[in-house]
């Protein structure tokens, strides 16, 4: 099924470990899609990635842990299908608040590469 919603906003990426209960933000990326500098070229798909996201705030973090992440864990076990792995959310922060463009069970690249460098050994 495809559904479709015309969205305007930033475009952050949240990866994520879950065990099937429960679920663990790793950190919010975001990348570069513009070819040029000042969003004035063709959108490209990606050119580079920074960590964290400036537009990735406490409040949307808030939000998102209590009506995306859990959530999204707790309707895979609902379903019997607990997940134990990856989740790479990707996400639109629109001024509706925001909302999943989609959902991938593994690391995002190139996002991975500036996330995982910041996580720290417990």
């Amino acid at each position: 099924m495809v559904v479709e919603q015309f969205m305007t906003g930033r475009e952050v990426s949240v990866l994520s470990f879950a065990d099937g209960k429960t679920i663990r933000i790793m950190s919010s990326a975001q990348d570069h899609k513009r070819a040029k500098d000042g969003d004035q070229g063709l959108n490209t798909g990606g050119m580079g990635t920074f960590s964290p996201s400036p537009f990735y705030t406490d409040d949307v973090d808030a939000f998102c842990q209590k009506y995306i992440y859990q959530p999204t864990v707790d309707a895979m076990a609902a379903e019997g299908r607990p997940f134990t792995g990856v989740i790479f959310f990707g996400l639109m922060l629109t001024k509706d608040g925001p909302k999943v463009l989609e959902y991938n069970a593994r690391f995002g690249d190139p996002e991975a590469q500036v996330v995982l460098p910041r996580m720290k050994m417990i």
